[in-house]
């Protein structure tokens, strides 16, 4: 009996010492990070607006975080193929994400994904983007009251693009048909960069996407109405859905960094340090402004209540339109 007592009371040291050994390599390991460069999934195609800004974000963050931080585009599925990915990295902080709302709120809600609001853990949110409609500049279509003339006289024809299902954009055609009695030919694309392409290109009418592209434009596009409260500063002319009777198209995309759930909270803590002191860069100020982007700066204890307020109100906006 006491040989047996004894080898278990010697099989549970080992396995202390295992555990008190792995405790103090993973704190090492935290401790030290970042040891290598850091990757940022942005979830669409270069060039668009989350590129765009994504890439202005990487251009500071060596001297913030001590390590360069990579863009890798993982495109397709309205951001999906990107954040589907992501839901199975290693939760080290080599691996991050820049999220959009409220995309990855609404996909999980109405589709199958590999990926939940839990999977990310906010960091900070740098901006928001409001919602446009818009046509080239040459179109027919010259302003909103024509463009719902045009749709009834000719229901399920006009064509409008967007960045992907049930992102913001798409959100906004929904709330827009439900409350203008109008319906629309919806084409969902890869991303932005896609779907301003096809607009281009004349291949679709109408194109249902950020602000901030939009403006980056310029006299390519005439911009029929902004999914605001109130007119923008950026585009001072151009009138808000609710003006033209549309009070409940109001959207926006939000733009930010998250970690992979299960991330170290000492790492967490570094990177949200880290980015909240570059979202005050005077360069990276200017050259954000430069690019036409609405910055909203919240820090992570600010960012996870918007999760869940947005949370909340998405599960009723979804409710309250048909998602057919």
């Amino acid at each position: 009996m006491n040989i047996i007592r004894a080898s278990m009371l010697s099989l549970l040291f080992v396995m202390l010492l295992v555990v008190v050994g792995c405790s103090s390599d993973e704190r090492e390991s935290t401790d030290r990070y970042p040891e290598k460069s850091i990757e940022l999934v942005v979830a669409f195609s270069p060039g668009a607006a989350t590129d765009t800004q994504a890439r202005i974000v990487g251009k500071y963050a060596q001297e913030y975080l001590g390590e360069e931080l990579v863009i890798v585009n993982r495109p397709g599925g309205g951001g999906q193929v990107g954040w589907n990915h992501f839901s199975n990295v290693n939760p080290d902080g080599y691996v991050l994400s820049a999220y959009n709302l409220p995309h990855i709120i609404t996909q999980p809600l109405v589709g199958q994904t590999s990926f939940e609001i839990d999977t990310f853990e906010p960091i900070v949110n740098w901006g928001w983007d409001p919602t446009v409609f818009a046509v080239r500049s040459d179109s027919s279509i010259t302003d909103l009251e024509g463009f719902v003339e045009k749709a009834k006289a000719s229901p399920g024809e006009i064509t409008i693009g967007n960045a992907g299902q049930f992102v913001g954009q798409h959100l906004a055609i929904l709330l827009f048909e439900d409350a203008a009695g109008v319906e629309l030919e919806d084409i969902p694309f890869q991303g932005a960069a896609d779907a301003i392409a096809s607009l281009l290109g004349g291949h679709t009418d109408v194109v249902s996407g950020n602000l901030s592209d939009m403006y980056r434009l310029g006299e390519d596009v005439r911009i029929l109405a902004v999914a605001t409260e109130e007119r923008h500063e950026f585009i001072p002319d151009v009138p808000t859905f609710a003006e033209l009777g549309f009070s409940e198209v109001v959207m926006s995309t939000d733009r930010g960094i998250a970690a992979r759930q299960g991330t170290p909270e000492s790492i967490i803590q570094y990177l949200e340090d880290g980015f909240m002191e570059l979202l005050q860069d005077e360069g990276f100020l200017a050259e954000m402004e430069q690019a036409g982007v609405d910055l909203l700066i919240m820090d992570r204890e600010e960012t996870i209540a918007e999760f869940e307020t947005r949370t909340e109100q998405y599960q009723e906006l979804l409710n309250s339109i048909d998602i057919e």
